[in-house]
C-alpha cells in the first residue's frame, strides 16, 4: 500500500514539474470550492446533479437487469434517458421548460409501466419519480 502511496505521489509530482518550470501555479481541486453557476447555490447544483444521476444510473441498471427480448423496452430506457439529458441541460442553463419537464417524467414512468423489470428496479424507479415530483415542486 504504502509502495503505490509512493509511486502516485512521484506521478503526481512529475506531471506538475512542466508547469512550475514555465512558472504557471496549479490551484488543486478544493473540496470546498464553490461550482459556479449563474442559477443556483452550490448546494441546489449538487443535490439536483445528484438526483439525475441516480435516475440516469436506477435507468441503466434496470435496463441491465430487464428481461431480454421484448419489444419496446430498449427503446423506452433510450427515450428516458435522452429526456432526462435534456432536462438536465436546460435546468443547468435556467430554463424551466413544464412540458419538457412532463415529457421527462412520462417517459420515466412509461419506463416503470411498461417495461418488463426485476421488482427491485421497479421500486426503485417509482422512487426516482417520486424524486423528480418533488423537483418539479421546487422549480417547475
Amino acid at each position: 500500500m504504502k509502495h503505490m502511496l509512493l509511486h502516485a505521489v512521484v506521478a503526481s509530482g512529475v506531471a506538475f514539474v512542466p508547469l512550475i518550470a514555465m512558472g504557471q501555479t496549479v490551484n488543486p481541486p478544493n473540496a470546498n470550492q464553490e461550482v459556479v453557476n449563474p442559477y443556483y447555490s452550490t448546494d441546489e447544483y449538487q443535490l439536483a446533479h445528484s438526483m439525475f444521476n441516480k435516475v440516469r444510473a436506477d435507468l441503466y441498471r434496470a435496463q441491465t437487469n430487464a428481461y431480454p427480448n421484448y419489444l419496446g423496452d430498449r427503446s423506452r430506457f433510450d427515450i428516458a434517458r435522452n429526456q432526462l439529458n435534456g432536462l438536465e441541460g436546460n435546468w443547468d442553463q435556467g430554463k424551466y421548460d413544464v412540458d419538457e419537464f412532463q415529457d421527462t417524467l412520462s417517459a420515466v414512468q412509461m419506463v416503470l409501466n411498461d417495461n418488463h423489470l426485476m421488482p427491485h428496479d421497479r421500486d426503485v424507479l417509482s422512487a426516482d419519480v417520486s424524486r423528480l415530483l418533488d423537483f418539479r415542486t421546487e422549480y417547475y
